[in-house]
């Protein structure tokens, strides 16, 4: 039995291919507007994280290692590699006035070898000093310090059932992981010094180290910088740039600012773009319904003649309008996670910066702010309908093709 209640459904039914247009555009519109506020939401999350994550104000590096390490690339985009300096530029470093503490880390990089687990970069810090590692690894390790051969991984390192990974004909025991950034943090596996002097050992004994051999006592790679209170942070990174010979100075803020400036570019376009799907949705919504009351205007003539107010005719098409939408919506805000949630990675790899996954609140919040766009638009469409049926003379529809 059709009721005006169950209406709008029999119709939606009744004129499949109209209702099949309509969800596939409101379904690319949902997917449009909440895969574009996850992206930019995502690379928000990323860069907050990477922020908080790097922990040091200064980072000095060797001068010559230019050509192969961009400070302002490195959380983003680096591959694993590493360089050398003298351990005697930490003491001229360390005359330099503003400084409150440092710490040196030793950099490696696994082999592209069968020797190898994956191609990771390795970070060795020195736990008497550090004030960078440590802290986020108190967050995955609690029981102490970090023994020889003891590693804390990235979020993309795999972790096998036996938390051993192996460099070099060496086994490494997996004590922690880390939670993501969307950096190439994620990429990085941790340890202390006295592991990394054994992992060097042994590349050198393969042949697998780009250096002549060298005693790892007397290099490093990287010193990290904290200045005291107070202290101009570009000041300090100055002096140390006119101090110290053959080492290049880079700031938090500037190896921030290289990834703030890829957010700005990247939000502009996803911004635009799911503007633009939005109105085309839109209009297109608009079209089809402009079409459907054409070719319906008899029905709803009918409708009237029956009894059926005008009132009764426009929820009729404002409730059809919600319906098929809202079913479109829910579909494209579920194709869009699962898409987000699948390749987080390569998104990431993509637009060459951070990406992160929001947060559960965050997600339903867009999840809802997505539907209620695309609602917007059936109400848009259904009112312009309206409009159209209001103005029709039921008397004169009714007597054409008589």
């Amino acid at each position: 039995m059709i009721s005006l209640k169950n209406l709008p459904f029999k119709n939606l039914k009744g004129y499949a291919g109209r209702t099949m247009a309509l969800l596939l555009f409101s379904m690319l519109m949902a997917l449009a507007v909440f895969g574009g506020t996850m992206v930019i939401s995502g690379i928000r999350a990323g860069l907050s994280k990477v922020e908080s994550r790097f922990g040091a104000d200064i980072m000095v590096t060797p001068e010559d290692a230019k050509n192969d390490f961009d400070a302002q690339n490195v959380l983003l985009k680096a591959e694993p590699g590493y360089f050398y300096m003298e351990k005697g530029k930490m003491d001229e470093i360390a005359k330099v006035d503003g400084i409150e503490k440092m710490s040196a880390q030793l950099f490696m990089a696994s082999a592209k070898a069968g020797c190898c687990s994956a191609k990771v970069q390795m970070i060795a810090y020195d736990p008497a000093t550090d004030f960078t590692i440590q802290p986020w690894i108190a967050d995955t390790y609690t029981d102490g310090p970090m023994g020889l051969m003891d590693v804390v991984v990235g979020s993309n390192v795999t972790v096998y059932d036996n938390h051993i990974i192996r460099f070099y004909d060496n086994d490494c025991r997996i004590i922690g992981q880390f939670a993501p950034t969307g950096s190439t943090l994620d990429n990085c596996v941790y340890m202390n010094y006295d592991t990394v002097k054994v992992l060097i050992k042994a590349s050198f004994r393969k042949g697998l180290n780009q250096y002549s051999e060298y005693d790892p006592d007397d290099v490093i790679s990287a010193v990290m910088i904290k200045v005291k209170p107070g202290a101009d942070i570009e000041k300090v990174a100055g002096d140390i740039t006119k101090q110290v010979d053959g080492v290049s100075v880079a700031t938090s803020k500037n190896m921030v600012a290289g990834i703030g400036d890829s957010l700005k570019k990247i939000s502009g376009s996803v911004s635009f773009f799911t503007v633009t799907f939005w109105l085309i949705g839109t209009l297109m919504t608009i079209l089809i319904f402009a079409m459907m009351i054409n070719e319906r205007k008899r029905e709803f003539a009918s409708l009237w003649a029956m009894g059926a107010s005008r009132k009764i005719i426009s929820d009729l098409v404002i409730r059809e309008a919600v319906v098929v939408n809202l079913a479109g919506g829910i579909l494209g805000i579920a194709l869009s996670a699962l898409i987000l949630f699948m390749f987080k990675n390569l998104i990431g790899q993509v637009l060459g910066v951070g990406f992160l996954l929001p947060g559960p609140v965050t997600i339903i919040l867009l999840a809802g702010a997505a539907l209620l766009s695309v609602l917007l638009a059936a109400v848009i469409s259904a009112w312009i309908g309206v409009r159209k049926i209001s103005r029709m003379d039921a008397s004169l529809v009714l007597k054409e093709g008589q």
